[in-house]
């Protein structure tokens, strides 16, 4: 399953990314692709980016011609657990069965992303650490 991760973006540089790495994965003919867009809770008012990501799934040309359907992530996916912080996208011309048959390894992603939050807290405690220490 391909990942789009848009968070830390602009509005204008997440829109530019969707529209290149979708086309791009339905012509590398991948199934599912799972769009993070954040929950929105750095936006100001309302979730920019991901209120975004959902109305050009609805209305844009490309996802009428490609885009069988989309999974809120509020609610989860045959494909992914429930995440409020992304949108899953089926394309046209694959089975859902297909994409539910892939397994999906639980452990294998969340000791991944305990190894990513393992190495970002070593990197913190080194920042914190060369900060206090006394310069010669």
């Amino acid at each position: 399953m391909e990942t789009i991760d848009l968070h830390g973006l602009s509005l204008e540089e997440a829109k530019i990314r969707l529209e290149k790495r979708l086309l791009s994965a339905f012509h590398y003919g991948e199934k599912v692709v799972r769009i993070i867009h954040g929950q929105g809770k750095h936006s100001e008012f309302f979730p920019v980016i991901k209120s975004y990501v959902r109305h050009w799934l609805e209305e844009s040309e490309f996802a009428r011609q490609y885009v069988e359907t989309y999974f809120r992530g509020e609610v989860g996916s045959p494909y992914t657990r429930p995440n409020p912080g992304e949108t899953v996208v089926l394309f046209k011309g694959t089975e859902q069965s297909s994409g539910r048959n892939e397994e999906l390894s639980w452990e294998e992603e969340e000791e991944e992303w305990a190894r990513k939050q393992a190495k970002r807290r070593r990197a913190e405690e080194l920042r914190t650490k060369r900060r206090r220490s006394p310069r010669r």
